[in-house]
């Protein structure tokens, strides 16, 4: 049975299932979303049943990992949201469906994962690598850090040089409200839009 992990308006970071092995093999399948992942090919159904199954080995040992991220908790997988132990500490990691890019849906779900990284599971600090080449991921982590422009720590990979982003928990609750405050402006437009006319 799937579990709410948190919450706001319609999205959700949720435990997985069965049944989003079907929305996660079509996220890496994609050639266009996998480019800066990594050695940047795709992977298979088997991979993305294997790397769900991982998903939730963690949660159930330790109670954090990658979350599923649906509109509505019974709704179809659109990406993940959340967190792995890596070779610098905790990592931070998401990644959406194409059609869900440019959407307030992914914004909402970094600032829902790390909320409870933050707040309930009591990180202190976390940490974000992304390929230089990735200027969508970039933009991400500077609007939502609220930076004039992004910054970090170049640090050389097996598949390239990559920013190390660090956040803490303290930097965080600046900005919540802020990214709070925007998450409601999206909400609302949303609103409006599906309004009869």
């Amino acid at each position: 049975m799937r579990q709410n992990v948190n919450h706001l308006y319609n999205v959700y970071l949720r435990t997985w299932d069965q049944d989003d092995i079907e929305g996660y093999a079509e996220l890496l399948g994609d050639p266009q979303t996998m480019q800066y992942i990594s050695a940047g090919t795709t992977r298979n159904r088997d991979t993305a049943a294997a790397e769900i199954a991982r998903f939730q080995q963690e949660i159930a040992q330790q109670g954090w990992s990658r979350w599923a991220v649906s509109l509505g908790l019974d709704s179809p997988f659109i990406g993940y949201a959340g967190f792995a132990e890596k070779e610098y500490g905790i990592n931070f990691g998401n990644r959406f469906l194409k059609k869900y890019w440019g959407s307030p849906y992914p914004f909402t779900a970094i600032h829902l994962a790390l909320e409870h990284g933050f707040l309930q599971l009591g990180f202190d600090q976390i940490y974000t690598l992304t390929n230089i080449k990735h200027h969508r991921a970039l933009e991400m982590n500077r609007a939502f850090l609220h930076l004039p422009e992004i910054s970090g720590t170049v640090m050389e990979t097996p598949f390239g040089p990559h920013l190390k982003v660090d956040l803490t928990r303290e930097r965080f609750m600046e900005i919540s409200p802020l990214n709070r405050a925007r998450i409601d402006r999206f909400s609302r437009r949303l609103t409006r839009s599906h309004a009869p006319a």
